[in-house]
This record gives C-alpha cells, structure tokens and sequence, in this order.
C-alpha cells in the first residue's frame, strides 16, 4: 500500500510538470507589474495598481485595510490616491483593453474613444460611491481633503434619438411609461437647476474643461475654458486662469474657495496669465501678466503678488521696478514659494537682442550651426540643452514678511541652491566655466562652489575644482561631499568657509577600491543624515557616522560587515525629506547584503547591534514604502523563481499582500546558481548560470552567453517574461530549453576588449566543462557595452555559432570623435576616463584604438551575426552598426542589421519590442537548435515590403 501511494504521488508529480508549458511570445501579456503604489499616513490603508507588463491587457487595483485583514480588487484602477484622512481612495479606471483596441481598430475618432473614469471609494463603506467619466487626471493634496481638481475630456455630442412611433407607445407597460416620465422630469429638474446657476449655460462638447470635486457631499463645479490652476498642498482654495481664444483676450485669473463654492476674479483686465504659483497653505498669490497685446509675438510679462486672494494686487517685477534695465521676467520660469511662505523666488534674465540684416529674405538668411573652439559646450550639447540654457536667470527673493526684495548675482552661474524648502541663509553657487571645455574628454566633471550668506551678502569661494556636489546638512550650517582628489568625506562650514577632512585617518577605503575605470573613483555612496544631523557614510561594507562639525571622530555604527563579508546601507523611504536616513522602531532601518550567497535582509540598527527583521531566506528583501506615522513597512521578497510581491511588516504583522503573477505555475521555469572559475589571467571570476526547467545534467543543452560587466550579484533577480528592449529574457530561455551563462568581467586599461576575452570565453570554458553544454551550439548576446563585446568577442574566437549585438561601437577611432546625441555630449570622455576604458587619447593610444575595434579585424569572423542598432539612438551613433554591417557585407559574412526607426538606444514602443524578441529567438533557434530560418533572415525584407510583410514565416526543412 506504501508502494502504491509513493508511485501515486509520483506520478501526479509528473503529470503536474507535464502540464507545464514553456513560455511563448504569446504570454507576455499575462505577466503583471506593480503599478502606482499608495500607504496611509497611519499605515491602516494600502492602494496597489497591477498593470500588464506589456500595456495590452486588463489590472486591477487592490485596496488592503489592515484593520480588516482584508482586500478589495476593482477592475483596471490605476494612480490611486489615499485621502489625507484615510476616508477616500480616488483613483482612474481605465477602459476595457479590448474594447478599446476595437475601436482603434474601427477607427473610431481619437475624442470619441472610450477614456479613464475618476472613481471615489468610500473607506468606511467598502465599496465605490462616485464616478465621473471621461477623466484625464486629477490632482489630489496629501495634506488636506477638501477637493479634487479633475481635468476632463470634453463631453460627447448628444446623438439625436429615434422618436416614439405611436406603435411603441403602445406596446409600453404602464410601470415602464411610469418609470420613463419619472427619469424624463429628472432630467427636466436637473436641466433647469443647470440653467439657474447660469444665464448663458455652458457648452461643455467644445473644449476640455475642470472639474472640482467635493468627496464628503459629492458636489461638482464646472470651470469651462480654463487654461492654468495651482494647488496648494494644504489650502481650501486654488487658483486659474480662463481663456477665450489664441487671439482674444483671456477672461481673467479666480480663487476658487471650496469652503462657499466661490469663484472669487483676482484680475480680468490683462491680456495673458501665466505660471501661476500659491503657497503652501493656500493664501500667498504670485502670477505673470501681460497687460498689453500690441506685441503678440512677444508679450511683456509684469509679476503680480497678492497677501491673500483678498488683498490688492502688488507689481513686484514690472518695467524697471525690481528689473534691470534691458532685463525682463524669464519666460521659462515660474516664481516659487519657500516651503515656509516667507519667501518669493522669480527669475529674470537680459532681454536677447540681435542685429538682424533687413536687406535679406527670411529664405537668404543660411541655416548654420559655427562649431569654435572656444565654445564652453559644442553645439549638440547646447541644442540639446536649449530649454535649459533658455531659462539661466539671476534670482530675485521677496520677502513676504518684511517685503524687502534680495538681488542674487548668480546669472553666470550654473546652479544656485537654497535648499530643499528654498528656506536657507546661505546659497551654494556652482560654476564649471573653467571646466567646461575639459568635459569633453575628462571625467569627473569639476566645477567650483560658492557661498553666500544672505544675512551679510558676503560671497566667498566654498570648494574649487569639486568632481562632486555639496550635500548640505539638516541645520543649515554645514556641507559634506566627497573629494576625489584625497578620495575621502569633507565637511564646509558655511558660515567660515573652514573645511574639514572628515575620514583622513580612517584605514578602510571609501573610494570604490573595484572599480576599474582610467579614473579617479567614486564613493561607495552617501546614506542621507541620521537624526542627529549625522552624515552617514559608506565604506564597501559598512556605515560610517560622520560630525559634520569635526568634533566627534568618525564612528563605524555597523562595525562587522567588512569581517563577516556584509555590506550594510541605509533606506530613504520619505519623499518629503529625501535627505533623512528611515529608522524603523527608534532604529535605522537598513539592507543587509550577504556577498556569500547573494541574499539580501531587513535589519535593524538598535543600540545593542545589528537585529535582523526580516531575514532574506534565498530572498532577495528590500523595503518598498513606509508609513509617514507608525511602523508599517511594505516590503518586496524575490527570487529568480518568485515575482517580487509586496508584502505587510509591522513590529507584530508579516504578511503577503499581492499575488500578482498566479500563471506562472502554469509555465515551465528554470533555475539558477552562482558559478566560479577563474579567468585565464588567474583573476577569481564569480557569474550566473541559468539552467532550464526539467534540467537533466546527463543532457547537452544550448547555451546563450549574455554579459554586460557584472551581473552576479543579482542571483536573486526575478527577470518578468516580457518583450525585449534590447537583450535577451533569462525567464524565457530557460523555459525553452536554454542554458544562459552570464559571467562577471573586470577590465585592465587599455584593453577592454581582450579583459572581456580573458574573463567571458574562459567562463564559457568552465561551463562546458561541467558536461551538459552543447559546445557546438553557443551564442553570444549583449547590448551597448554588452554589444561592442559582442562584436569583438566574434573577432577572437570562432567557439560560438551565432551571436547578436545590440548598438555595438564597431571602430573607437571613429566613435572617439562623435557625439551622443542624446545629451550632445563629446564621446571622447568615455575613452579616456569612462566605460571604453582605453586611458588614452586617440593620438596617444592610436594602437589600443585599432586593437580594440571589432571593424579592424572583420576578416576574422566566421560567426553569423545579428545587429540591432536604431536610427535614433542618442547613446552609440547609430552609423557605428552601419560600419560593422557594411563590412561584414562586403567580404561576405553572414549578418543582419535590424534597425527600428524613430527609435533609441533600448526600444521604447512595445510594438517594436514584440518584433526584436520574436526575430532575436528565431536567429538563435535557427543556429543554436538547427530550427528553420525564418524569410526575413533568408531572403530579407524588401523595402515596398516594409510594414505589409514582416517575414516571420519559417523555411520549410530540406528533410
């Protein structure tokens, strides 16, 4: 009997892995993502959106009360948002996916296509009571309950109904004809209260208009032909503007009081209004007027202040009143309040003058960008900055309690910081004139900094020649950064400008002592300030207390993670105070990294020492969201195997919230384990090997290499199946019968592509010689980085039968002297001091960039290549995948280029991505498990082919 009910159990185990499928291209759309992510004050409510990963498909929203123990699920609520009193969840209900798609299908206008819904749940009923359709957004404050502002779609042109035939009078009931008056004298008495409210009703089916919502008596008010509102975090009221038309006057700026349901005109007499701006409690005004439009193309801008919404109008930048003369308002930016209201920030900047030759036609006049020399940003860069560059100002600051006005000199520099909440005496101006130039090809990028006090006005040089930033100090009266030349933690008092070197007799490093770039290194990071005001700072495995005064010695606070190989970093988990270290029952609730076996906890810093809360378990854990007012925390547990759900943890409390992925069980999945080897320089090399689901060791498998730099500490990683951006899906590999090796690298200078050599093929090696590799069938995949390693790796060695690189730099002496564009920036800093890693300059190191450019040593290859590189690539230049392909074309070596247009470096529009993973794994089933090659590989696509046929189909076997 014991016999039986062994073979019974297996074989319903068997059965039950048979039923498992492996993964397609299909089911992508089956996995879900957290979404947007809300928690009460007091903890006692969360709001979870669970979106599809892809965006085609149906979520949900899941409320939680803790009180209750219980959840609630509503169909396709996204963007909630808790009330400050814990009474209300708003959030958007999106369409039906598929009934949207139908009428995108039907091409039904974009305006008349379904939209989101503002739904209001009701906390103490458990259910929702409100919905108002067709909503764009809203905006809620955290601070205070009173309203919503919605922004609304215009409302949908009643279609005239069919009139009732005497014949279907008739055949009408007499409780359905009681039940049809009943609605029509509604509709009648809702009609005519509209129309008391206003002489001239409003057509609401012309234009988008706002919505003010009252939660606790569910009354709207309308605002048609607004333009502009700001909110205040705490207020009752708000501010907006109407307008009537691009070339008509507006109608004029209103406070709007939700206490009376008021609309209260501020000014109705100006042409324009614009960036409009209240302060935190609702009662200070500050907004731009124009009150002339003789000069349509270029209104000037007066700035209007008002006490109260009640109080008169104050001019504080108007002609040459707080102005400079040839100054005026910047257009770009808006004035601001201090987070305390004291103090009012607007902007002005010299009025662009040009001398313009009125001899020449608009179509003379040549388009030409002058590169020189001398310029502190190359063009690119300055295009690409235009809006930025638009808006350098000098600062100007009211003071709205003795309303006195501060002019800031600070027009040359690049940044002027004062503070978090704009509330501090001194200002730090950073300037990097003197360093611009350099950035080209330097790293890090310098700056110098200045600080002025506000009391004196005094301005005194505070740090030069910083390759990093000031961190100001809760307190206002210190700054630390960390200083790349001494590679240690520095403080500045403000007030002095005294410095002090804060870890110079410390032993450990903290400096990134792995880091292998040709530059100076970076910190080990910044972990904010404890309660006391301490800075905290990271060695590679411990916390370090830092007095920003000097006063007290640095004290390691963590004391063991170097000895027991932990490393140990604080959370920040309040939004409102990003700066502040989060401590969790009086202690600082930090991660604990265990570089043993890649695991990651919960502890806790408490007076006695280290105290675990949540233990990693083969997890990876890490905290998500705290509670602003008691000690909830949500947290997230993962695994290769286990999607990272949220879950509940109080002092008392762990439980799991979300189960978002159930399918999963229903696919065939796979495996990982951290692997060792040594590379062939003898160098220790850790990496991660993913076996496919049903492993057999006594099989040969397949197996894709991917790699970028390093990847092993991300064991624990839970890789959703979805369509690629640009790399490989470890999920999807080893569901489909793959191995997936993916092996660290560390890099010599100079030699970025024959460390990757030494480090990925000696990895290869190791694996093939556990036994179940299948030596003959070995890809390689990798992208950017990844990609240009791919491309050598192809120039080295014949091992591999097929490899894909996504955005490879093919020739550095090319690519040396390019742009990126998307930040305009020079390519050549990233030779000489960044990820390229050559160390040198191209005149200096010419053999190094030859030597390491795959299009140099094309003649080498033998390994088909597949390529994806788009034509709008802001990173690598799109050209460099050209060269290689081009190459690999004329001496006749088997390669593709994918290029998707109006793309970037990683592929944005879904549609795409769907396309990269499905040719990507056709490419690799073809050479790798000798599956039919698809048409698009065998005989191209055809550009009158293009977006009619797509060339997935497979050639039909020989056999």
């Amino acid at each position: 009997m014991r016999g039986l009910t062994i073979l019974l159990i297996f074989g319903a185990f068997l059965f039950s892995s048979a039923q498992q499928k492996p993964i397609t291209h299909q089911d992508y759309d089956l996995w879900k993502r957290r979404g947007a992510v809300d928690i009460s004050p007091s903890g006692n409510l969360v709001a979870i959106s669970v979106v599809t990963g892809t965006g085609d498909g149906d979520g949900y929203l899941q409320i939680y009360d803790k009180q209750q123990s219980t959840s609630v699920f509503l169909f396709n609520g996204i963007q909630p948002h808790i009330s400050s009193d814990e009474k209300y969840i708003y959030f958007l209900q999106r369409p039906i996916y598929d009934s949207l798609r139908q009428q995108k299908k039907k091409e039904v206008k974009k305006n008349e296509q379904s939209k989101n819904s503002f739904m209001v749940y009701d906390v103490a009923l458990g259910k929702v009571t409100d919905s108002i359709a067709r909503v764009k957004k809203f905006v809620a404050s955290d601070k205070a309950n009173h309203f919503v502002i919605l922004e609304k779609y215009k409302d949908l042109k009643k279609k005239e109904k069919d009139s009732v035939t005497p014949a279907q009078e008739v055949q009408e009931t007499k409780k359905e004809k009681r039940r049809r008056l009943k609605q029509k004298k509604k509709e009648v008495e809702k009609e005519l209260e509209t129309l008391e409210k206003r002489e001239n009703p409003r057509d609401f089916t012309k234009e988008d208009y706002l919505i003010v919502y009252q939660p606790v008596t569910k009354t709207r008010d309308s605002i048609d032909n607004y333009e502009h509102f700001a909110m205040p975090e705490e207020g009752s009221g708000f501010i907006y503007t109407r307008k009537q038309g691009k070339d008509l006057k507006d109608h004029g700026i209103y406070y709007y009081n939700s206490e009376d349901r008021r609309h209260d005109t501020l000014l109705n007499t100006a042409w324009r209004y614009k960036d409009l701006a209240i302060d935190k409690y609702g009662q200070q005004l500050a907004y731009k007027v124009a009150m002339d439009s003789t000069e349509k193309d270029s209104l000037q801008f007066e700035l209007y202040y008002q006490k109260t919404p009640q109080s008169f109008t104050r001019q504080l930048g108007y002609g040459d009143q707080n102005i400079k003369e040839g100054w005026e308002l910047t257009a770009s930016r808006p004035p601001r309040f201090s987070d305390d209201a004291k103090r009012l920030f607007f902007y002005t900047q010299p009025k662009l003058r040009y001398t313009i030759d009125t001899t020449r036609l608009e179509e003379e006049i040549p388009d030409v960008d002058v590169w020189n020399y001398k310029d502190r940003m190359v063009q690119p860069e300055q295009k690409s900055r235009a809006s930025r560059l638009a808006g350098q100002s000098a600062t100007i600051i009211f003071d709205t309690e003795t309303e006195s006005v501060s002019f800031l000199n600070d027009y040359e520099m690049e940044n002027t910081d004062v503070g978090e909440e704009l509330e501090s005496r001194f200002v730090i101006y950073r300037n990097s004139d003197d360093f611009d130039i350099a950035r080209s090809w330097d790293y890090p990028w310098r700056a110098d900094y200045l600080v002025e006090d506000l009391n004196n006005r005094s301005r005194k040089l505070m740090i030069n020649n910083s390759g990093s930033s000031p961190i100001r100090v809760p307190g206002d009266r210190y700054a630390v950064y960390f200083n790349y030349d001494t590679q240690d933690w520095h403080s500045m008092d403000l007030q002095t400008q005294i410095g002090k070197n804060l870890t110079k007799f410390i032993e450990v490093s903290f400096a990134d002592e792995d880091d292998d770039h040709p530059a100076l290194a970076a910190s080990h990071g910044f972990g904010g300030f404890d309660a006391d005001s301490h800075a905290l700072a990271y060695d590679k495995y411990d916390i370090w207390r830092l007095d920003p005064s000097g006063v007290n010695p640095p004290e390691n606070i963590t004391k063991t993670g170097r000895r027991s190989q932990i490393t140990y970093r604080t959370y920040r988990l309040d939004n409102d105070q990003p700066y502040l270290a989060t401590y969790y029952q009086d202690g600082l609730l930090l991660s604990a990294f265990n570089h043993q076996d890649k695991t990651t906890s919960l502890v806790q810093l408490t007076p006695e020492g280290i105290k675990t809360i949540y233990a990693s378990n083969n997890n990876e854990v890490s905290a998500f969201a705290k509670a602003e007012k008691s000690d909830v925390l949500l947290v997230r547990t993962s695994s290769f195997t286990k999607y990272p759900d949220l879950e509940i943890l109080t002092p008392t409390q762990k439980s799991r919230l979300t189960n978002m992925n159930p399918q999963q069980d229903e696919f065939a999945w796979g495996s990982v384990e951290l692997v060792k080897w040594k590379a062939y320089d003898g160098t220790a090399l850790e990496g991660l090997l993913y076996k496919p689901a049903g492993f057999d060791p006594e099989k040969k498998y397949p197996m894709i290499v991917y790699f970028y730099e390093k990847y092993s500490d991300r064991l624990h990683q839970y890789w959703s199946p979805q369509p690629s951006a640009s790399t490989v899906n470890f999920s999807y590999l080893a569901s489909n019968g793959y191995l997936v090796f993916v092996p660290d690298i560390v890099y010599q200078d100079g030699h970025p592509g024959e460390s990757a050599y030494n480090c990925i093929v000696s990895g290869t090696e190791a694996m093939e010689r556990k036994g179940f590799v299948d030596s003959n069938h070995m890809g390689l995949q990798g992208q950017s980085w990844g990609g240009y390693q791919t491309a050598y790796l192809v120039t080295r060695t014949n091992k591999y039968a097929a490899a894909m690189a996504g955005a490879p730099v093919s020739n550095m002496t090319n690519a040396y002297g390019g742009i990126r564009w998307g930040s305009g920036l020079s390519r050549a800093f990233q030779y000489e001091r960044s990820q390229s890693r050559l160390g040198k300059d191209l005149w200096s190191g010419l053999d190094l960039y030859i030597e390491n450019s795959p299009l140099f040593h094309i003649p080498k290859i033998q390994t088909p290549l597949l390529m994806m590189h788009n034509d709008e690539d802001g990173a690598v230049p799109y050209y460099q995948g050209i060269e290689m392909f081009m190459g690999m074309r004329r001496l006749g070596k088997p390669s593709w280029l994918l290029v998707y247009n109006d793309e970037a470096h990683n592929l944005r529009k879904m549609k795409n991505r769907r396309d990269l993973s499905l040719r990507m794994m056709q490419f690799f089933d073809h050479y790798l498990k000798g599956q039919p090659a698809p048409v698009w590989m065998t005989e191209g696509l055809p550009r009158q082919k293009k977006g009619k046929q797509l060339g997935y189909d497979l050639e039909e076997s020989e056999n």
